[in-house]
């Protein structure tokens, strides 16, 4: 009889690995099932915790094996497609390394400026800095557009693979992923509601339309807000669905929209309400503005011409109906009815018993309305001398209204006629109010004055804070081409000015960092 052949165990990972489960769950010395046997694997010698010691080195054994044997999971999606070639040139190796100094947090203040100035001049980020690009504008919404203008092909492939980064593409001119509008946050549809507006305000209307409905206010009113670009007649049917919405929030959004429309029949509804209020009497040798209150108090009605029953802005319910009124019609209505210019009619509102009301409500129409030529008469009117009537004023949207050149005109005369420098001086926040880039003239008698006041140590104490503040705004307006301007009366002064030595190398370091920037650009 032939000798039987030895039989040996076979290898089943799976099985075994169950059965040694079970062994495991019962105890070894309760489970009546016979421990799984390895090919190739020598068993410990037969001690009192035999049993014990083969089920743990079976388990060693069967999980090494198993996951020597793993098969990946195929992923069901297809490759994404590879980002399509550049067609920019992305910066040479002197600007890579400014820009990931930018980047690293030097010079904070700066890097949206040579943002624009890259996408002005064609040029793109390099590759090796976009995730550090991405990162740093993610969190900082008002870099968005900015950032998204360099990425370059790369970087907008690289972005739309992270959710996180798609806020970028959302906010670029070149936007066209509806799933930004569809899915992401109310900001990041806001932005891509805004880039469409550009583009198409036709469809950004329709798509704007049909989901305001379903919206909560707060997202309604930011919503509603992106129609202020591209705005047209062809927007009042809409916005005068939300004139009387619940929300006020809402209805404050609507309002100044409507009454910017060309012909807006709001404005005349309003006109209509106001002009008996205020009137102009003339005797043989003068004039002035006679005020008057609403007879009546507010009820609902005065609703549908957008006037709510308080106003933050105007004290008293009375008041605060006319305050609205007139800072919702354009200014120059006023100066066409009275046939006065804007400096006259300021004259006579600061000699009645409502000047404040007036100053204050003319000014937010003027800023309302875009309307430079009040903006010019209320900025020079309130800056010339010191005024009761009024102790503040929309000052910073005055002074956007004006081209960079009339605000300088409106500046220079008053820092002429106060020529030092001191916390009160009245041409200070305005001077801090003209726009990049500063013309030369403006920038040498600025830097005169500093240098006046710089050179007597008594004054240093007490303008510390005020000029601090003056030199860290000329970092950023004062043309890079002009350092020499400002080093050559300043840098002598370094050793005599220990309360502002460190501002007036900022500025100086600053002006040189920004050399070096204009520079890369044609590098």
């Amino acid at each position: 009889m032939p000798e039987s052949p030895t039989s040996s165990p076979t290898l089943r990972p799976a099985a075994d690995w169950q059965r040694l489960l079970r062994v495991a769950l019962l105890g070894t010395r309760q489970s009546p099932d016979e421990l799984p046997a390895v090919p190739g694997f020598a068993l410990p010698d037969p001690t009192p915790e035999h049993r014990e010691k083969h089920a743990l080195l079976t388990a060693g054994v069967l999980s090494t094996i198993r996951k020597a044997g793993y098969q990946p999971i195929v992923a069901a999606a297809s490759l994404a497609a590879v980002a399509p070639p550049e067609t920019q040139a992305d910066l040479g190796p002197n600007g890579t390394q400014l820009l990931q100094q930018l980047l690293e947090g030097q010079y904070p203040e700066l890097l949206p400026e040579f943002l624009s100035a890259l996408a002005d001049n064609q040029r793109r980020a390099p590759h090796q800095l976009l995730v550090l690009l991405l990162e740093h504008a993610r969190s900082r919404p008002a870099l968005h557009r900015a950032a998204a203008a360099v990425l370059g092909q790369r970087g907008a492939w690289l972005a739309a693979q992270n959710p996180a980064w798609q806020a970028l593409l959302a906010a670029s001119e070149q936007a066209t992923e509806e799933t930004a509008w569809e899915t992401g946050t109310i900001g990041q549809r806001a932005l891509y509601l805004e880039a469409l507006r550009r583009r198409e305000p036709a469809h950004a209307r329709e798509l704007l339309a049909a989901v305001l409905p379903q919206e909560p206010a707060r997202h309604q009113a930011q919503l509603l807000a992106t129609l202020q670009s591209q705005l047209s007649s062809d927007d009042t049917p809409l916005l005068e669905q939300y004139l009387t919405a619940k929300s006020k929030e809402v209805r404050q959004t609507v309002m100044p929209l409507l009454v910017r429309l060309p012909d807006a029949p709001l404005v005349e509804q309003l006109w209509q309400r106001a002009e008996p209020l205020v009137r102009l009497k003339t005797g043989l040798l003068s004039k002035k503005l006679l005020v008057e209150l609403p007879a009546t108090d507010w009820d609902k009605t005065w609703l549908l011409d957008g006037i709510e029953q308080k106003d933050g802005r105007f004290q008293g319910e009375k008041a605060a109906v006319l305050g609205q009124l007139l800072s919702l019609i354009p200014p120059r209505r006023w100066a066409d009815h009275w046939h006065l210019t804007p400096a006259k009619i300021l004259d006579r509102a600061a000699d009645t018993e409502w000047a404040a009301l007036l100053l204050t409500a003319w000014a937010e129409a003027a800023v309302l309305h875009q309307d430079a030529t009040w903006a010019e008469a209320l900025l020079e009117w309130f800056y010339e001398q010191p005024r009761k009537q009024l102790s503040t004023l929309p000052t910073a949207g005055l002074a956007q209204l004006l081209p960079p050149g009339r605000l300088t005109s409106v500046v220079l005369p008053l820092l002429n006629a106060t020529p030092h420098l001191h916390p009160e001086v009245r041409w200070l926040p305005l001077l801090q109010l003209v726009p990049a880039p500063w013309p030369e003239h403006l920038t040498h008698r600025v830097v005169e004055v500093l240098r006046d006041t710089l050179s007597k140590p008594a004054e240093l104490y007490r303008i510390q804070y005020a000029a601090g503040q003056l030199l860290e705004y000329m970092a950023r307006v004062v043309p890079a081409a002009q350092y020499r301007l400002c080093a050559e009366p300043l840098q002598p002064l370094l050793q005599d000015v220990p309360y502002l030595h460190n501002s007036v190398v900022r500025l100086l370091n600053t002006l040189h960092f920004r050399q070096q920037l204009a520079e890369v650009l044609l590098e």
